[in-house]
């Protein structure tokens, strides 16, 4: 199971869990950029604001937990 430590406290996620919040990021980046795709296409040109920087940020962590 991957873990997270806060303040250190080891914060342990379910698959589920990962899942669950991979799929909110996805939508999120859906809704903004019109597809996960382009989305992705947009972050590879560095041109994007702080709040899309944060949800790449997450879409990518959270991808690599699920597929470590």
């Amino acid at each position: 199971m991957p873990t997270t430590q806060m303040g250190g406290l080891v914060r342990t996620f379910t698959e589920d869990e990962l899942l669950e919040r991979r799929s909110e990021v996805v939508k999120k980046l859906e809704h903004r950029f019109g597809s996960l795709e382009r989305a992705l296409e947009r972050e590879q040109d560095w041109n994007y604001d702080e709040e899309e920087s944060m949800l790449f940020s997450e879409y990518h962590a959270v991808t690599f937990l699920l597929f470590k």
